[in-house]
C-alpha cells in the first residue's frame, strides 16, 4: 500500500513567531523612514532659512551701499551680546537706547521748525554774495522784477503749482531770492555760534552750497522723516583707546535703520499726480530722480520679537510703495531673526552693526534661529557714497 504523505500547514506558534518577526521589521523600516523624513524636512527647513537669510542680508546690503543718508536706533553696548539657537537669551550687558545721525544733519534738524526745506535752502545760500535781494531785484529789468515779485508773494501752498509752469533757470532764480542771504548775515549768525556749531555749520555748507533742487529734496525728504532732534554722532561709536591706542568699536543692536537714496524714475510707476508733476519737471528743463525712503525695523512688540519689516516709500514712484510696517505680513522679511532680552525687558534684536564713520562702512552681524538650527552672516558694507556717516572736514 502507498503511504500517503499530508502537507503540514504552520502552527499557531510559528503563525505567531512569524507575525512578531514581521512586526519588528516594519516598525524598524518604518522608524528609519520616519528618521529620514524628519531628517529631510529639517535639512529642507534649514536650507529655506539660510537662503532666506542670505536674501535678506544682501537685501540690507545693497541698500546701505546705495544710501546717501542714514539713520538708525538701536542699542549700544562695550560688550557682545550671546543670542541663544533654542530659547530666548538673556543677557546681563548694560546697553544704551540711542539714536545716531551725522552731525551737521543733526545740527539742522534741531535748528527747523517743522518742514526742514526752507532752512536748507537758507542755509543753501548763505554768504553768496554781497548783494542785497532789493539790489538784485532792482538789477533786472520791470517785466522780470514784476514776474519774481509776484512768485515772492505767491503763498507756499500755491508755490510748487506756479513753479510747474516755469524753466529751470526761472525756478533756480526764484530760490535764489526767497532764501537770498549776504555774507554779513552769514557772519552775524557765525557769530552766534558755539565752536562746536560753527563746525557743524561750516561742515554743512559745504554740502548745501553746492546742492541742486534734486538734492534739496532729496535732503528735506530724509530729515523730514526723522523723529527726533537729539542724536548721538556716528563717529562716537569707533573710539581709541589711550592705553593702548588700538581701535575699539561699539556694539550697536540696531532697531531701526532709515535710509535714502536717489533712483531713476520710471513713469509707469507714479500715480496721476506724481507723473504730472514728473511731466511739469521734464518739460521745465529739469532730470528729477525718486527720493526713496528705506525703514527697516528689527524685532518689534509682543509678537513681533523675531521679525523683520521694511517699507519702501517714493516721492514719484507711489505704486512702489509698501506701506508702514505694522506687522503687515507683505512688509515682513522674516520671522525667524534671532534676540535677547535685557534685565529691564527690552528686546535686543539680533542685528548687530560695528561703525567705521571715518571711512563710511558698517561691518553688519544678522543672526538667525530656527529650533537649534542658526545662520550669521557677516562682512564689512562699504557705502558708495561720500560722507554719508561722517561730515567733510
Amino acid at each position: 500500500m502507498k503511504n500517503l504523505q499530508h502537507n503540514k500547514g504552520f502552527t499557531l506558534i510559528e503563525l505567531m513567531v512569524s507575525v512578531a518577526i514581521m512586526a519588528i521589521i516594519i516598525v524598524g523600516v518604518g522608524g528609519i523612514m520616519a528618521s529620514n523624513n524628519l531628517i529631510y524636512k529639517k535639512e529642507k527647513a534649514d536650507l529655506t532659512v539660510q537662503g532666506n537669510a542670505q536674501d535678506i542680508y544682501n537685501k540690507v546690503n545693497e541698500d546701505i551701499m546705495q544710501a546717501k543718508h542714514i539713520y538708525i536706533e538701536g542699542y549700544v553696548c562695550d560688550n557682545k551680546v550671546e543670542f541663544s539657537t533654542t530659547k530666548v537669551a538673556q543677557t546681563t550687558e548694560l546697553l544704551t537706547s540711542e539714536t545716531y545721525l551725522l552731525p551737521s544733519d543733526n545740527y539742522i534738524l534741531k535748528s527747523s521748525s517743522g518742514d526742514v526745506t526752507p532752512i536748507l535752502r537758507y542755509y543753501g545760500n548763505m554768504g553768496c554774495s554781497t548783494t542785497s535781494r532789493d539790489e538784485k531785484l532792482n538789477a533786472m529789468s520791470a517785466s522780470e522784477k514784476t514776474f519774481y515779485e509776484n512768485l515772492l508773494a505767491t503763498p507756499d501752498s500755491d508755490i510748487e503749482t506756479a513753479l510747474q509752469a516755469c524753466t529751470a533757470d526761472q525756478v533756480d532764480m526764484y530760490y535764489n531770492l526767497k532764501f537770498y542771504n549776504t555774507q554779513t548775515e552769514a557772519d552775524e549768525i557765525m557769530r552766534a555760534m558755539s565752536d562746536d556749531e560753527k563746525a557743524q555749520y561750516a561742515s554743512f555748507l559745504n554740502r548745501v552750497q553746492v546742492f541742486d533742487d534734486n538734492q534739496i529734496s532729496e535732503e528735506a525728504t530724509f530729515l523730514n522723516s526723522i523723529p527726533t532732534e537729539s542724536n548721538q554722532s556716528f563717529e562716537s561709536l569707533k573710539t581709541v583707546n589711550p592705553g593702548t591706542g588700538d581701535l575699539e568699536y561699539s556694539y550697536l543692536y540696531i532697531t531701526k535703520l532709515v535710509i535714502v537714496y536717489s533712483q531713476k524714475i520710471n513713469p509707469k510707476y507714479c500715480d496721476a499726480t506724481t507723473k504730472s508733476m514728473y511731466d511739469a519737471a521734464v518739460t521745465a528743463g529739469n532730470k528729477p530722480k525718486d527720493d526713496v525712503t528705506v525703514t527697516y525695523t528689527f524685532g518689534g512688540g509682543a509678537g513681533h520679537e523675531k521679525e523683520i519689516g521694511v517699507n519702501y516709500t517714493y516721492k514719484y514712484m507711489t505704486e512702489l510703495n509698501t506701506g508702514s510696517y505694522a506687522g503687515i505680513d507683505n512688509d515682513i522679511l522674516t520671522k525667524q531673526l534671532n534676540y535677547a532680552t535685557d534685565s529691564s525687558g527690552n528686546v535686543i534684536p539680533g542685528c548687530e552693526a560695528q561703525i567705521d564713520a571715518e571711512n563710511d562702512s558698517i561691518k553688519l552681524y544678522l543672526y538667525f534661529a530656527d529650533n537649534s538650527m542658526t545662520y550669521t552672516d557677516r562682512g564689512m558694507v562699504s557705502i558708495r557714497n561720500s560722507y554719508v556717516l561722517h561730515d567733510a572736514k
